[in-house]
């Protein structure tokens, strides 16, 4: 009996830890209300935190214990689920924050084109080797 009750607590725990995912920051989007109160200065601030928030989301990417765990739970799926989630929300963020320094005249038309063209991801790509 004792047996039994251990290895239907040891299942549960497996179970437990294979739905673990990790947490990553949500960016919320720019309101027009933050938007209205904001200078260029903020809005080069919000940029830099911006910045930070997919450094986090990089580095809670990583590969570590808990993606083992997710990986038993889900095959992952979860975990990547949640990045993409706050990559998008990310990039809703900045593209708010573009929006509303092109409106206030912080920056001109080209510049807000040139950041949109920039891939939203900072992995390196291959590139095909010319001959």
């Amino acid at each position: 009996m004792k047996i039994k009750s251990m290895v239907i607590v040891l299942i549960a725990a497996i179970l437990f830890v294979g739905c673990a995912t990790k947490r990553y920051t949500l960016a919320p989007p720019i309101s027009a209300a933050e938007s209205n109160l904001m200078d260029c200065k903020d809005f080069q601030l919000e940029m830099v935190r911006a910045d930070q928030i997919e450094a986090q989301i990089n580095q809670t990417g990583e590969l570590d214990m808990r993606s083992v765990a997710g990986f038993l739970g889900d095959f992952g799926i979860g975990n990547q689920m949640a990045k993409e989630e706050a990559r998008t929300a990310l990039a809703v963020r900045r593209s708010g924050i573009r929006a509303a320094q092109l409106e206030q005249g912080c920056i001109g038309i080209s510049e807000a084109m040139a950041d949109q063209e920039q891939p939203e991801s900072t992995e390196v790509q291959d590139q095909p080797e010319e001959e």
